[in-house]
């Protein structure tokens, strides 16, 4: 089993590696949530390893690549199974992705600034995450981290607390653009 952490709210983060790891979980995550896991004496992999590139273009490209969205979106159908093996894709079972709403930083912001910070990569892993949530554990809020956790302790995620879950993501994506909406319209008159 593999998760993927990319997380702003880094919230009990280390909490939720450590308890995968425990379950004997594979664990990966983005730069940072590698770093704050590292002080906390949880060590996980790279994404960069599981994405086979680095972080691109000053941290702008992380997530978006063929292999990592390959493996959240991959179902545990034969013809999926086979087709990500061909290609050496590790399949993703938990996407742990949440970001900060802007609007809250964006007042202290230039335009500019508020429109690099835009996170493209962690709504892409999340949306996919939860379109695929009969395969994929899609976890966008700490608050959720002890529940999954309990429940793939006992055998796995029910598909009740799945569809749970894709929704607060979708809620949450949706809030995200909505936000970001707003700001362009600000920015525009």
């Amino acid at each position: 089993m593999l998760a993927v952490l990319a997380v702003s709210d880094k919230r009990d983060v280390d909490r939720l590696a450590t308890g995968l790891l425990g379950l004997g979980w594979d664990v990966v995550a983005t730069e940072g949530t590698r770093r704050l896991l590292a002080e906390h004496g949880v060590e996980v992999g790279a994404v960069a390893d599981l994405a086979g590139v680095p972080t691109l273009l000053g941290g702008r490209v992380k997530t978006l690549t063929v292999s990592l969205m390959g493996g959240i979106l991959a179902r545990d159908d034969p013809a999926d199974l086979a087709e990500v093996a061909q290609h050496g894709i590790s399949r993703v079972d938990l996407v742990a992705c949440n970001y900060y709403l802007l609007p809250a930083r964006a007042p202290r912001m230039s335009f500019e600034e508020f429109r690099e910070k835009i996170d493209v990569g962690g709504p892409a892993m999340l949306r996919a995450a939860a379109k695929n949530c009969a395969h994929v554990v899609p976890l966008s809020d700490p608050d959720d981290y002890p529940v999954v956790l309990k429940e793939l302790a006992e055998g796995g995620v029910s598909p009740e607390r799945r569809i749970a879950l894709a929704r607060k993501a979708f809620d949450i994506s949706a809030a995200y653009d909505a936000s970001i909406s707003r700001l362009f319209a600000a920015a525009g008159t």
